[in-house]
């Protein structure tokens, strides 16, 4: 029979059976293929993952501490230096010695017992004599105990704990513990055992604020370590693994327990005999500790400007070695570190005694204040950083370290410098001086200016910016950094100006932040007053520094703060046109009572939301200097002359110890009449007109003379109003917003005209043109 008929003759029971029989086959081989796959994906993803953490962990093979235990171990006194007489940099003289008390006391390795060594050995790092930096036993086992969820690694080595102790770096991550390993793998190719050892038991914390086992040893048995028994020993070995908590002076009870655990690893490793062993049992249990503080000298009170210059070199040598705050601290007091600090001794001085003594802040006893001067070569000159008497060390400045909104003082750098630079305003350029739509959260107008005669809302229309700088006037502040950017403004201020440390995010975003001065945290006053360096050095900016370099005990320069390069924020031309529109703030505007007889003072006034912050920032030929006032918190100012009053005071005095001097111009910077109507240069039919600054390649163009024509215009349709409308008027509700400007309707020809200022102001004009003097802008009817 043919196999045709032997299909054709099976009975459907057979057909079934074969065709589950193939179905059941085709799953089985499905189900494989998706098993293959997934198998090839985690293999494929392991390989992946194995590759990134070898590479990983190749990456960090070289990682080593950058401290030399050498030098570590020794004290050296450390030497504060000032400018010599007439602030002579080259004739430095002492003025602060820094050195370790005697919390800190570094004993040789020979004159440890072998006691302290064993004890410290046995409950730390049992296998330390055998292993090259790192016990893998311990390190796979911590590594499990944190895929466990524990909130530390343990497992650690001497060596590695010295290096964390070195470093400061608690961070609980697989990253700070990769880099840990090859750090205490390369540290002990580079030194031996024994050095290891000695510099962990001078550096690892013993409570009481004790480090270092003499210390310790000093502090709570009244003597030297090296006349301290086992038990005593094992006392303060047993302290290391939580000061707080094992520290006998706080927790007699604890420190005993973990002591017998000492003695018991001691013990169970033949570090001692059974004897010995039994002695110090009994001794652990009548132990009495001294408790004999440190009897070093009182503390040496420093002034602002040194304790600004202590904690910048902290920072500097933390950033130059890698290390913790503490370590940088220990490498100050005792590395023979020589500081030359830029303090200006009699400018320093000055401020200090006129701050305290003047009675500028007298009728208000709680008021604060915090003042910086800035060299133009970003050298700060000095600080000075409360009202009050310096009491201690290392607390906070109002000038350094504290930050608050700068209010209308940050309209200069952050919109009209910029905007200036780039083309978009010249000195007498028309803005609008009017509100902007949607510009508070709920959808109202702003922002609102206030007038210092009626404390209203007034706007302007259109205003020169000369005008609007001179009277601080918000809301054109506002349409030019609008027009601007607000994001362009940020960029400058943290990429030009060194506001990186205090903007945020969000300030990028915040048309008010940055055009007003209402920054979400603030600015210091230092950062003030290094900004304003611009308007006086051609427009550079250097990073202001409180001293000149720091040289180690051997005589090598490790930071040298004098060869910083500048920024250029702006051009040099921008930057003298700014100086003279910051002029006419003190001539004409609101810091007239800062002017000073006799010298070129330029600078901007600010305050913030009812009156919680009072700034002046301002320039002299010599320097910058920054004042603000308030209380710290948001409470409202007695007086927002504070600012303005110690600004002049400190400078008037600091000048007159000064050769006269004049800012110098940039050669490009040319003085024009301008039409005050249009802004323009002003042409032969210009009946009122000022003096301007401009840059000679970007002059704008000469006015007709229409404007004055609509202007009288305007005028005798004025004067022809009666009294009683003027009586009327001048009855207004004092809370209604007012226009200082004329009531009348703008017309279509004017509002033409308007526009069209703005995009003739930035026209070149290639007429004749003649330098600029150092003299303020002056008006001249003709």
């Amino acid at each position: 029979m043919r196999k045709t008929d032997r299909a054709t003759n099976l009975t459907k029971g057979q057909l079934k059976d074969r065709t589950v029989g193939s179905t059941t086959l085709s799953a089985f081989k499905v189900a494989g293929r998706i098993l293959l796959t997934i198998f090839a994906i985690l293999l494929i993803t392991a390989v992946i993952v194995g590759i990134s953490l070898l590479t990983f962990i190749y990456s960090m093979k070289d990682e080593s501490v950058k401290i030399d235990l050498k030098e570590y171990k020794q004290t050296y006194t450390s030497y504060l230096y000032v400018n010599g007489s007439g602030d002579n940099k080259n004739q430095p003289v002492q003025k602060l010695s820094l050195h370790s008390g005697e919390q800190r006391i570094w004993v040789n390795y020979a004159k440890i017992p072998q006691a302290m060594k064993d004890a410290i050995v046995s409950i730390e790092d049992k296998r330390f004599w055998d292993h090259k930096g790192v016990d893998w036993g311990r390190t796979m086992h911590a590594v499990f105990n944190l895929a466990g969820g524990a909130d530390n690694f343990g497992g650690s080595t001497i060596t590695q704990q010295l290096i964390k102790n070195l470093t400061q770096e608690n961070e609980v991550s697989l990253t700070r513990k990769v880099k840990e390993i090859f750090r205490a793998i390369n540290l002990e190719k580079k030194y031996s055992k024994e050095q290891i050892l000695e510099a962990y038991l001078n550096c690892v914390p013993f409570g009481s604020g004790t480090q270092g086992v003499q210390a310790a040893a000093n502090l709570y048995f009244g003597k030297n370590i090296q006349n301290c028994d086992i038990a005593q020993c094992a006392a303060i070995a047993g302290i290391t693994q939580n000061p707080a908590k094992y520290t006998p002076l706080v927790n007699k009870d604890n420190n005993r327990k973990r002591q017998q655990i000492v003695l018991a690893a001691m013990h169970d490793q033949k570090r001692i005999t059974d004897a010995e062993y039994a002695q110090a049992m009994n001794e652990s249990e009548h132990m009495t500790f001294v408790g004999k503080k440190s009897s070093s000298n009182t503390q040496q009170v420093w002034d602002w400007y040194t304790e600004a210059v202590i904690r910048d070199v902290q920072s500097a040598l933390m950033s130059k070695y890698s290390c913790s705050a503490s370590a940088a601290s220990n490498m100050i007091y005792s590395s023979g570190l020589k500081i030359y600090s830029a303090e200006d001794k009699n400018l320093q001085n000055i401020a200090q005694n006129y701050i305290l003594h003047s009675g500028v802040l007298d009728d208000d006893q709680q008021v604060q204040t915090g003042f910086c001067a800035v060299g133009y070569d970003g050298r700060v000159l000095a600080t000075v950083g409360s009202r009050n008497v310096k009491t201690g060390n290392l607390v906070n400045s109002y000038a350094t370290m504290l930050k608050f909104q700068s209010g209308s003082s940050v309209k200069p750098i952050s919109t009209y410098a910029p905007a200036l630079d780039k083309g978009q305003i010249t000195y007498s350029s028309l803005v609008k001086d009017e509100k902007i739509d949607n510009y508070f959260p709920n959808g109202s107008a702003g922002p609102n200016n206030y007038s210092s005669e009626t404390m209203s809302a007034v706007c302007h229309g259109d205003v020169t910016v000369q005008e609007a700088l001179a009277n601080s006037y918000n809301c054109a502040a506002a349409q030019v950094c609008k027009a601007y950017g607000v994001l362009q403004s940020y960029n400058f201020m943290t990429q030009k100006l060194g506001f990186s440390n205090c903007l945020v995010q969000t300030d990028s975003k915040s048309l008010g932040g940055m055009a007003l001065g209402g920054q979400t945290h603030g600015v210091t006053v230092l950062n003030m007053a290094a900004a304003f360096e611009i308007f006086g050095n051609g427009g550079k900016y250097y990073q202001p520094y409180t001293f000149y370099k720091i040289v180690d005990h051997s005589g090598n320069v490790i930071i040298d703060n004098t060869k910083r390069a500048p920024v250029q924020a702006i051009s040099s031309v921008s930057a003298s046109i700014m100086n003279r529109l910051l002029r006419t703030v003190v001539t004409e505007g609101t810091a007239k009572a800062v002017n000073i007889d006799g010298w070129d003072i330029v600078g901007k006034t600010g305050t913030t939301d009812k009156d919680v912050n009072s700034w002046f920032v301002g320039c002299s030929p010599y320097a910058t200097g920054a004042v603000w006032t308030g209380y710290g918190r948001n409470k409202t100012l007695s007086s927002t002359s504070y600012s303005k009053a110690l600004w002049r005071g400190i400078f008037e005095k600091y000048l007159s110890t000064k050769a006269p001097k004049d800012f110098t111009f940039d050669g490009n910077m040319v003085a024009r009449q301008y039409c005050m109507h249009s802004g323009l240069l002003a042409g032969s039919n210009c009946s009122d007109t000022q003096t301007g600054y401009y840059d000679i390649h970007n002059l704008p163009q000469t006015c007709s003379g229409e404007f004055d024509l609509d202007a009288a215009s305007e005028d005798e349709e004025n004067s022809s109003s009666t009294a009683d409308d003027t009586n009327s008027q001048n009855q207004q509700d004092s809370s209604e917003p007012t226009n200082e400007t004329s009531s009348q309707p703008e017309t279509s020809q004017q509002s033409e005209a308007s526009s069209k200022y703005s995009e003739m102001s930035q026209a070149p004009n290639e007429s004749k043109t003649e330098s600029a003097g150092p003299d303020s802008a002056s008006s001249s009817k003709k």
